[in-house]
Parts: structure tokens; sequence; C-alpha cells
């Protein structure tokens, strides 16, 4: 009890020294989607490495769309809850994406093609980015690409309800706020982010992938840091 005590001021003390004031200026669509920023968002996620495990060398390819978008005057990025009926990641938070096809010409296609059978965004409305280095998991290893696709209300898409439960936008601003992230800590000493901004929590790879997009697109801004607590020795 005392360690989980502990544990919690550590977070708490990390997220104070986050805290400062957010200059929303900065987070004007004229300035993100400026050229200049454009550039430079994918030069440094070009330069991005995602940690990897040397043993794990899935066959299996897929992609994702971390979907840049304008909802109600505000950048945001668009998320999905998939759906409880599928076989996998049910009721979980994700970015439009799935499997690589054999008609895919590459897999960021992939990520085009998953977006629009699952919320029916026209491929030519995604102005692609870049894609960034793989995370690699477990069975699967997966390409995330950065796009913009526009003006947004999420409520007006025609989603695939065999997929998908709903879609959803968190700003930048939210994405931005100390207050509204944390991380989960696992025992085999990685950490990951998470977000509490939006109509659900966002986790795992999916906030990892979220962590990677705001730390090259808007680095004045974001603070968030991921930090590995080392364990509390009990005492003898």
């Amino acid at each position: 009890m005392k360690m989980t005590v502990m544990l919690k001021r550590q977070i708490l003390l990390i997220h104070r020294r986050n805290l400062g004031t957010l200059d929303v200026n900065k987070l004007r669509p004229e300035l993100v989607l400026s050229n200049e920023n454009r550039a430079s968002c994918i030069e440094k996620l070009k330069a991005y490495k995602v940690p990897k495990r040397l043993d794990l060398k899935p066959v299996k390819k897929a992609a994702i769309l971390a979907p840049l978008c304008t909802y109600n005057g505000e950048l945001g990025f668009l998320y999905t809850l998939r759906s409880s009926r599928l076989s996998s990641n049910q009721g979980q938070v994700s970015f439009p994406g799935g499997m690589h096809d054999k008609t895919d010409a590459n897999l960021i296609d992939t990520a085009l093609r998953e977006t629009w059978e699952e919320l029916r965004i026209p491929i030519n409305n995604v102005n692609v980015w870049t894609s960034s280095d793989l995370f690699i998991r477990k069975d699967v290893s997966v390409l995330p690409v950065l796009g913009y696709i526009g003006e947004i209300d999420p409520e007006k898409l025609n989603i695939n309800t065999r997929e998908v439960e709903s879609a959803f936008v968190v700003t930048l601003k939210d994405l931005c706020d100390p207050s509204l992230c944390r991380f989960t800590q696992f025992r085999n000493n990685f950490t990951l982010p998470a977000y509490l901004g939006g109509k659900y929590r966002i986790w795992g790879l999916t906030a990892a992938i979220t962590h990677m997009m705001m730390t090259t697109l808007v680095p004045n801004c974001y603070t968030h840091k991921i930090t590995y607590l080392r364990p509390i020795a009990t005492p003898l």
C-alpha cells in the first residue's frame, strides 16, 4: 500500500514539473499546417526511432492512419472506438487501420483503404504527410501514417458499424494538457503514455503513436515525458 502511494506521489511530481503555461496560439491551424511546420514535422517523424525488441520478427504487416483534422475550429486527431463484435482488440480506442492486403500497392495504401472502409473518408480527401518508423508487436509490424483530412464532424461520419462503434476527436490542446496525460508502467521495464482528454481513454499502441505524432508535430507545446519509475525497494 505504501509503495502504491509513493509511486502516485512520484507521478504527481512529474506532472507538476511538466505543467507550464500552454501557449494555445502556437496550436492555431494556420501555424501547425504551415509549409514550414509540415516540413519540420516530416523531418522529425522520419528521424524518430521506435524502440524495438530484437527477438520479435513478425511476418504480418499492418498500417494505421493518424488523421490530423480540424473540428470546431481547432486541430486534433480523429480516433475510433472499435466494435465490441470484432474478434480482437474489441472495445478499444484506435486509429483507423488494419492488415495489409495483397491488393494494396504499399502500406500507405493499406492505411488509406482501411480509413475508407471504417469511416468512409475518401482516399482523395487525405493529404498524406509521411510515414514513420515501424512499431513491432509480437505478431505484427505496424506502420503509422500521418495525414491531414480537413474539416471533420465525427458525429456526421458514415462509420462502418461492423468495425467501429463511434468516432471522436481529441484536440491538440487537450493532448498537450499535462493534467490529461498519464502513463502506464509495466513490469518488464517499459512505460506507455495514456490520454484522458477524449470520450474514451487512449492507451496502448494508439497512445504510443499519439505521443510520437505530438512530439514531432508540436514540439514547442507538447511537454509530456514518458518516465520510467524504478520500483521502490522495500526495507529489509
